[in-house]
């Protein structure tokens, strides 16, 4: 709109100019007149086609968008379906086995029930991440509030010393006590405790979990690192994709639901925090935090 009012203003005084010298002369006045309105035209039809060009083009980049927005929406259903469905299927299995009569042998009724609770736990915690998964993508957060990094490192170990103590696996903690960010601590103990559940779950037994905090360059860095099974370059870049998996059945196995380390991109991003990954198969993994 403003190089059009540039446009004509310039058109305008062009004329002025033209009937103040061509003032006697009618027909080179007339001649005038047309040269500068098929100049006006001319130059209004190229502006107004390079308008509805851009316009074409931002059309087809939201329709490009959308598909694309659509493809996700389709293959997340997909994934969630098919999520839901394999434990509900075994429950589902195992209780008509039950009610045909397996339920008689207590052996039997005993094994088949410890599976239906197993299957019922990790059907609970799939929907207990999609909701989460839910919430920080809509972003409903609470008020920010100043965290201490090393208090609430600290009390994330304690909630996940029970499952590293099973395995027989040591975590070293060593974070510095004065670092502090702003952000939600419940987001954020969340985040650590994923990331420090899947040392723990995808280490050797016996083995170590390093959980480390510094200063370095003006940014606190956190990093948990273990000496685990590590991860092939070519699934590094997919590792942060929802249900995505290096090996399904060992994920299973361990009761994982795909979305942990969705969950911690999406939360690193609500702290503007860089998340890297260091791995390399055979000697386990470090996912870094800058902040």
């Amino acid at each position: 709109m403003k190089k059009a009012c540039i446009l004509a203003t310039i058109l305008i005084t062009l004329f002025n100019v033209l009937s103040v010298i061509f003032i006697d002369n009618v027909v080179a006045m007339a001649f005038a007149c047309c040269i500068i309105t098929g100049g006006g035209v001319a130059i209004l039809y190229f502006y107004l086609m390079k308008s509805i060009h851009v316009m074409e083009t931002q059309l087809n980049d939201m329709e490009e968008e959308n598909s694309r927005v659509e493809n996700i929406r389709r293959n997340f259903v997909a994934n969630v379906t098919h999520e839901l469905n394999t434990p509900l299927t075994s429950i589902s299995g195992f209780i008509e086995t039950l009610q045909e009569g397996a339920a008689e042998d207590p052996e039997t009724r005993t094994k088949f029930l410890d599976i239906i609770a197993i299957e019922t736990a990790r059907l609970q915690r799939l929907i207990e991440d999609l909701l989460v998964l839910s919430e920080i993508e809509n972003k409903r957060e609470s008020t920010l509030e100043t965290i201490n990094v090393k208090y609430s490192v600290d009390k994330t170990v304690d909630l996940v010393l029970p499952i590293a103590e099973r395995r027989g696996i040591s975590l070293l903690v060593d974070v510095d006590g004065f670092l502090s960010i702003e952000g939600n601590e419940d987001r954020f103990i969340q985040m650590m405790m994923n990331l420090i559940e899947n040392a723990i779950k995808y280490s050797n037994e016996n083995g170590r979990v390093w959980i480390d905090g510094k200063m370095i360059d003006g940014h606190i860095v956190l990093s948990v690192k273990d000496e685990g099974i590590g991860i092939d370059q070519q699934h590094q870049e997919r590792l942060f994709e929802r249900f995505y998996r290096v090996d399904k059945s060992r994920s299973r196995k361990v009761g994982g639901t795909g979305l942990g380390l969705s969950i911690v991109k999406h939360i690193a991003a609500l702290f503007d925090a860089e998340l890297q990954l260091e791995s390399e198969p055979g000697k386990g993994s470090t996912f870094r935090l800058i902040f």
